[in-house]
This record gives C-alpha cells, structure tokens and sequence, in this order.
C-alpha cells in the first residue's frame, strides 16, 4: 500500500511531529504521508535509509545520497508518536543500492521470514527494471530532442532532484514552462549524452549521484545551441550551495544563461513565472542579435602545494577550535611547515566570507572563508609565497566541498594561484609538498589530547575559583609547558605532565558552591569556535553556570569508527575497516596518558572509548547515519546525560542537514527516555538575531536542573 499523492492537506497532517522548522519540505511532507499511513490502519512501513545510489558515471569520486534523504526515516521513526503508541513496525534497513551482495545480505537480515532465494530474485529484476526505466527515459529524451533540432526551437531541461518531480513539490513549474510553448526535459533524459566534464576537472568533489547527473546535464546542454537550463531547489537544501556553483559556472562558461529556481511549500508561482519569462525574452533578444552559444571555456586547474613551496610558504590555518589549535599550529610547524592559524574572534570575517561564498553555504563555510580571505587582503603576507589549509572529511554533507568553496572565493578575489591544500585522512587531495609522517600524526593527535586535557580542567574550576583570574593563569603555564613537550618531549615527559596537570587543577583552591553544568554540542565548528558560536562558554560563565564541551579527539575516532558499519552493513571492504581501527587503537592509546590522569583525580572525569560512546547511541539510532556529526552528535548527548548534565545547548548552523537528524530529530526521543533532559537547539548564522539567541539560553538556565 502507498500513501496518497502529496498535497498541502497530507503536509498538514504531518505539522506536529515535525521538529526543524527549517528542513526542506520534502523531508516536512514525509511527515504526512507517514501519518497517513498509519490513519489507514498499516501496522508495517517501510521507508529504508539509501546511504549510496547506483553509480552511474565513472569519474565521480563517491555516490552518495543526499544527508537527509539517507536519514530522515529516523527522524519519522523517533517523532511521529503513534508509531510507538500504535505498535507500529517502522523499517528502515541502512543500504547500498550501489553493491547487490550488501543489499540482498541487509533485506535479509530485515525480512528474516523471506528466503534468501527470493529475496535475491526480487533484488535482481528490480535493479533490472530500473535500468529499463533509466533506458526509457533516455530514449524518449533522446526523441524529443531529435524533434526539438529539426525544428530549430529550443528545449528546456528541467535540473531538480528525484523528489521534485511531485506535483506538490514542483507546484506545476513543468507545465507552467511548457504552457510558454516550449518543450520540457528532465536532467536524466539528456545527461548520458554528455562527455562528461570535457573541458577540465570540477571545480567541487563529484560524491553525490544526483549532482554528477547534473554536472554531465550541464556540460551537454552548454554545448548544445538547443537546449537551456532551469534548476530547481529546495529552500534549506544546503548541498545545492555546491551544485549551483557549479551549474552556473558550467552553463555561464559557454555564454549561456543560468536560472535557479527556490522553491517551498508557498506556492505563489508568481516570481518563478517572471524569472521564466525573463529568460524567454533575453533568449529571443540573443537569438535576433545572432548571438550563437560560445565554445566552453576551458575549466580551471588547481594550484599545487609543491615540495619547493614547502621551505618558502607561509601557510594560513582558519581557526576552529582556539585550545587544540594553538597546540596543532606548534605540532605541524615542529613538521617543518610555517603554519600560522587565524585569531579566535574576528567578526569582520563572516562578513569577508559572505561577500565570497553562495549564500546557502553553511555558517562554517563562511567563517572559514572570510577567516582565509581577510588575511590575504590584509597586506601581511606576500601573496606568491602563501598558501591556505582546510581540513577535508569526503563524508556525505557539504563540508567535504570547503575546498571547493575556499577556490571559487579565491578566483573570486583574484587569487586563484594560491594553493589550498586539503588535510584528510584519507589523502582525498594529493599535494607533493604537503606530507606528514607518522611521527608528525601522533604529534598532532598529542596536541589534541593536551587540548582536551587542557579545555576539561580548565572549564571545570573557572567558574568555582577563589581568587579571580587563578584557573586562566595556571591554563597559560600549562599551555606554554605543552607547546615545548610538542618540540622536545617524549612518552616520558607525556606522562608526567598529564598527571601533573590533572594535580594542579585538582588542588586549585575553588568556592564550595554548586552551578548548574551545561553541556555545548553540535557540528563541529560552531561548538568550539567562540566566532560562530558568539563565545558561549564566556556568555554561560558569566551567567552563572559551569560549561562541559565533549573532547575534540572524540570527533576523528567517531570518523575512522564509522568503517566498522560500513563493512558489516554497507559493502565496505575488510582491509579499509582494519586500517581504521588500526589508527583509532593508535590515538586511543595516545590519550591512555591523559584517562590515567583523570582517573586518579578527585574532580574531573575521564572520556569514554568510542566503543561505549557508539553503544550509547544504538538505542536511540543507527550508527549507520555518519554525515557529518552523524550519531556521533546524539551519543554526546547520551554521554552528558548519563554524566549528570542535563542541560544541553544543541549548536548548529542554519540548515544543517545532519543536524536536523541527529541534532533537533533526536531531542523528543532523548527526552522521552531522560524526562530531566532540558535540551535547547540554537540555530547559529549570519543573519540570527543574537538577543534571540541569548533569550533562549537564558530561558533555559532559568529551567537548569542542578
């Protein structure tokens, strides 16, 4: 049984259980069409999270589904109440459509009744059908341009994503172009006729299957003398901040013209109709002045870190977290770079990025930008001897396309001969000049254990301290001791100055008082980054409680742990889950310093393993949702919960897809097993009304629970 068709009455019924107001309507119409479901009287639904699609180009270096689209069965699954109340059976297996074996192993495992026989028929003749659907498609689009050229007219192709074929979701823009007598195509009618990128390298990492369509769409229909573009998007779809780049910059390459189309659940069609029209008509005023399509520019290479640039460079770092960062930037110059980070509060630097970036970037993308271009066009550093540096993960959300936007600001600026150098642990960029030993590695993850070390302690007195001031000035001694054992220490010395840390702090004379503890999540950037987050551990202290952010550490052995589903689940490979574990075991031992110390402490606490942090979770979520923070983000909540901090502030910023899974989708369900929960979600980005955002957190320590 299907639900109906969508309409705003089926989005209308699905109003209160939605819990982010600023997900895209598609992921708000699932809402309905659940509840509909289940007010016909099905007790089974089965809505599977679709972690990657079929490949259908080779070049693309993933083939990712959307973040929300992956896992917003879980949100459905943990809000909509009468599933619970009703007994309903909610399914919602993780797969991947792109490996046969794995699906057939996963709907096995979920319709255990079915035998395997049938269920490997069953999976055979429907990825059978789908290609009979895809080469139906193909030959009809195929057809009608054939009609469209012997015509001499010209068609156009309707670029939106799988979901906006609904009517409700479209609101008829199809109809409404082809009522202009003009015929309609869809991307995938036409995109297998691309070569695909045929004039150089993207300028964004190609990991998302639908954005690969669109890419090779765009490069056909910018060569083509027949065909335009439309684009349609989703208000809140944060991964068309990529896209639309680079469509634009695909189409505008060959003297074409780009039209994007923002659409939500207000269906006043009466701005697309005039965009529509005004594409018509600079169309036909190109076509009376004989003004043919260009040749497509060739694409644009990227700058090279070489090994020559190594000794000369100066390498600027954005700033994200101002602990662990002070100690990573001694860490990585003891490699022999020249790496400078940016300061901790620059405020001028959003407004830098804003002027450089789409303006459906997330809030981290813009900082991180503005942070990079302001001090390029500060005047203190010689431009032919720079280079900048970003951090780069390959997940499913738009983080793993910072580089993409650090670049296209940098053209912008006129800086395109600047390197940007990609860090990744899984080498997604190769940069001749850019390599780190082992050695360095384990350096690093040190200065991430000090910087833990370092946050917990001090986080912990500050707020308690007898004499004003005493907690800051002991943190500095033990900072500058932890920037010279980075240089010259050793296991030894490791040792010893955990320990010693943990004493001092411990016999640092505090008020016998208790405050209330606050714990700060969220994605990853905003959490520690007292620029995107306007400083909220200075804001909380000052009123009148004690902060707790969870370690940063925490976030790479959540990264390297998600090979562990992939593999059993999802078709990933042995060898890369060992290897993962295998380095997860390294840091995990690097910190055992660190845990030893706490542990003997009469004040402090020491983290958990991710083992525990993973187990954590499970029963709020699958471990199979590894966008960006993933369930990474709902077990620090778990943790801060089981460790007696009920209060938690949830940052994010606007329209961060993984965000309204793990962050807001998770607070009912959170509250449901933990009725003390007193959990906020504060949206952080360029235009939020700070007095907003303070009156929220203050509403909340007004409810604190001690």
């Amino acid at each position: 049984m299907l639900s109906p068709p969508s309409s705003r009455a089926v989005y209308e019924k699905g109003l209160e259980s939605m819990p982010s107001e600023s997900v895209c309507y598609p992921a708000k119409l699932a809402h309905g069409h659940v509840a509909e479901l289940i007010n016909a009287g099905v007790t089974n639904i089965f809505y599977p999270s679709v972690v990657y699609e079929k490949r259908e180009y080779n070049e693309p270096s993933d083939c990712f589904n959307c973040p929300i689209v992956v896992s917003y069965p879980e949100v459905l699954r943990t809000n909509v109440d009468e599933i619970e109340t009703l007994g309903i059976t909610f399914r919602n297996p993780f797969l991947n459509m792109d490996d046969n074996k794995s699906m057939i192993r996963e709907l096995q495992r979920e319709f255990a009744n079915i035998p395997k026989a049938e269920i490997a028929q069953a999976v055979k003749l429907a990825y059978a059908e789908a290609e009979r659907v895809k080469t139906d498609i193909r030959e009809k689009g195929e057809e009608m341009l054939a009609q469209v050229v012997s015509t001499g007219d010209y068609a156009i192709v309707l670029a939106g994503r799988p979901y906006h074929l609904d009517p409700e979701i479209n609101h008829g823009i199809s109809k409404m172009i082809a009522d202009f007598g003009v015929t309609v195509l869809t991307e995938d009618a036409i995109s297998h006729l691309a070569n695909a990128h045929i004039n150089g390298p993207l300028n964004v990492r190609d990991q998302w299957v639908y954005h690969s369509r669109l890419y090779a769409a765009a490069t056909y229909v910018a060569e083509s003398p027949h065909l335009e573009l439309v684009q349609l998007n989703s208000f809140g779809c944060g991964l068309d901040a990529v896209s639309t780049d680079e469509v634009q910059e695909i189409l505008e390459g060959a003297g074409k013209i780009f039209t994007c189309l923002k659409i939500d659940e207000v269906n006043n069609l009466g701005s697309a109709r005039i965009r529509i029209r005004s594409l018509f008509a600079a169309l036909e005023e190109r076509k009376k002045r004989g003004l043919a399509p260009q040749k497509p520019v060739p694409r644009h290479q990227r700058a090279m870190f070489t090994k020559e640039m190594k000794d000369k460079h100066t390498i600027i770092c954005p700033q994200m977290a101002p602990i662990h960062f002070e100690l990573l930037e001694t860490a990585f110059n003891e490699a022999g770079y020249k790496l400078v980070v940016m300061p901790a509060m620059d405020r001028e630097a959003v407004d830098i990025g804003l002027r450089y970036t789409n303006n459906d970037a997330c809030y981290p993308a813009i900082i991180v930008v503005g942070q990079l271009l302001k001090a390029l066009q500060s005047g203190d550093y010689d431009l032919n001897n720079t280079s900048v540096i970003m951090s780069q993960t390959g997940g499913g959300c738009r983080a793993s396309n910072y580089m993409g936007f650090i670049r296209r600001a940098l053209r912008k600026a006129g800086m395109e001969h600047i390197p940007a150098i990609s860090l990744s642990a899984g080498g997604l960029e190769k940069h001749p000049g850019w390599k780190l030993s082992a050695k360095d590695i384990m350096r690093a993850v040190k200065g991430l254990v000090y910087g833990d070390l370092l946050m917990r302690v001090l986080y912990a007195t500050r707020p308690y301290e007898v004499e004003q001031g005493s907690a800051n000035t002991l943190y500095d001694k033990w900072m500058e001791v932890c920037k010279k054992d980075l240089i010259n220490g050793n296991s030894a010395s490791y040792k010893r100055i955990c320990g010693e840390i943990v004493k001092e702090f411990d016999n640092l004379p505090l008020l016998d008082i208790t405050k209330p503890k606050v714990g700060v999540v969220g994605e990853i950037l905003v959490k520690f980054h007292p620029t995107a987050n306007n400083d909220i551990v200075t804001l909380l202290e000052a009123e009148g409680a004690e902060v707790v952010v969870p370690d940063l550490l925490d976030f790479f052995l959540y990264t390297f742990y998600g090979a562990n589903f992939k593999h059993q689940h999802l078709g990933g490979s042995a060898l890369s889950k060992a290897i993962f574990n295998t380095a997860n075991k390294a840091m995990e031992r690097n910190r055992r310093h660190m845990v030893a110390a706490l542990n003997t402490s009469k004040r402090f606490h020491a983290p958990k393993p991710i083992e525990e942090l993973a187990e954590m979770a499970k029963p709020y979520l699958s471990l199979g949702n590894v966008s960006g923070e993933g369930w990474f983000l709902t077990a620090e909540m778990v943790e801060l919960l089981h460790s007696n901090v009920p209060n938690i502030i949830c940052t994010q910023p606007f329209a961060c897809l993984p965000n309204h899974v793990t962050g807001k989708g998770m607070i009912k369900e959170l509250k449901r097993h933990h009725p003390n929960a007193n959990i906020v979600p504060i949206d952080y980005d360029p235009g939020a009304s700070e007095v907003n955002q303070l009156n929220r957190i203050k509403l909340m320590l007004a409810t604190t629970q001690m």
